[in-house]
């Protein structure tokens, strides 16, 4: 009888149907397993389910997506759930240097603008994740030199209690600084579709117009995007109705460089309609995306100095103010 008393108190060793699920970054990351690396643990556990196929929102060995891999390998190496969504799982983890990065961490993905893919490192550069697209799909394992991963790769997060496992990355395994808006068509061509508002400091203002313009630049595999672009703008300071026509350069933080004409199709008495080129110089920036409405959405602010004969330098220098709608061709 003593016996069978004493049986009873001892505790359960898993976590109870009653026990609250706890995140695993709330808990000591060696909880119950002496000096064993959790680490390891959780890097077997996920090579475990390599070649399982992906499926979006699965966290089994029928199919598992990015963050379902992480999951799933979390709870059987510590009993313990994390976070399920790539955005919540970087909010939860510490965000480390890439030389601190060690098997077991996470890498996390900038695709579409946003965090959207997340792998464990595995050391040596490489890394196991649940890739939705590409030639291979499913649970793999691939390299962060990869020209994709390499150009998409956001930043490292720890999750697990550091340990001291060091493999050490080859030189050319470090990733470059994050690319704000990286390009995730297939043919090259980004479409960018700008709505501005037109203005300045001069009395009578301060809007003196708009634009609404279209461009197409060329934004895959290169460190600036050359692009060529048109539309329709109105300046009420002239009584202008024309067609800008422009080339331009831009770099993935946003900042682009741009030189046109103008063709006048209507105008005050007195101005020039005359097709000059050079006649526009500009600069703009645009935010990074945000996505509103299912589309990709910029702030879009632009400075230029459209010249017109026998005008002041205050007349021609023009403010623009506006969003940019982006589609990766």
């Amino acid at each position: 009888m003593a016996m069978i008393i004493l049986l009873a108190t001892i505790p359960s060793a898993g976590i109870s149907a009653e026990e609250p699920v706890r995140d695993v970054t709330e808990a000591p990351a060696t909880a119950g397993r002496g000096p064993k690396s959790l680490r390891k643990d959780f890097i077997e556990s996920a090579r475990s389910y390599l070649g399982t196929p992906y499926v979006h929102g699965g966290t089994t060995a029928e199919g598992m997506d990015c963050s379902g891999l992480v999951y799933r390998a979390a709870l059987e190496c510590t009993g313990e759930a994390v976070p399920r969504t790539v955005s919540a799982l970087a909010a939860r983890s510490s965000r480390i240097k890439d030389g601190a990065r060690e098997p077991g961490d996470l890498l996390f993905f900038n695709t579409v603008g946003r965090l959207t893919h997340v792998g464990i490192y595995l050391g040596s550069g490489t890394f196991i994740h649940s890739a939705s697209e590409g030639p291979r799909t499913g649970v793999i394992v691939s390299s962060i030199t990869e020209e994709y991963w390499e150009r998409t790769y956001a930043f490292a997060g720890r999750i697990l209690k550091q340990e001291e496992i060091k493999i050490p990355d080859p030189p050319e395994a470090t990733a470059p600084a994050v690319n704000p808006f990286p390009y995730s068509g297939n043919l090259g061509l980004r479409l960018n579709l700008t709505g501005s508002a037109l203005w300045d400091f001069l009395p009578g203002g301060p809007v003196r117009g708009g634009d609404a313009i279209a461009e197409l630049t060329w934004a895959k595999d290169v460190p600036v995007y050359p692009g060529i672009g048109s539309g329709v703008s109105w300046d009420s300071r002239y009584d202008s109705f024309s067609i800008p026509v422009f080339f331009s350069l831009a770099i993935p933080e946003g900042f682009r460089a741009y030189v046109g004409t103008q063709i006048h199709l209507t105008a005050r008495e007195g101005v020039s309609r005359a097709i000059i080129f050079p006649s526009t110089l500009g600069i703009s920036w645009t935010s990074r995306p945000a996505r509103l409405l299912g589309q990709n959405m910029r702030f879009y602010q632009g400075i230029d100095y459209s010249w017109h004969e026998s005008e002041t330098i205050g007349a021609c220098l023009r403010f623009s103010t506006g969003l940019t709608i982006t589609y990766d061709i």
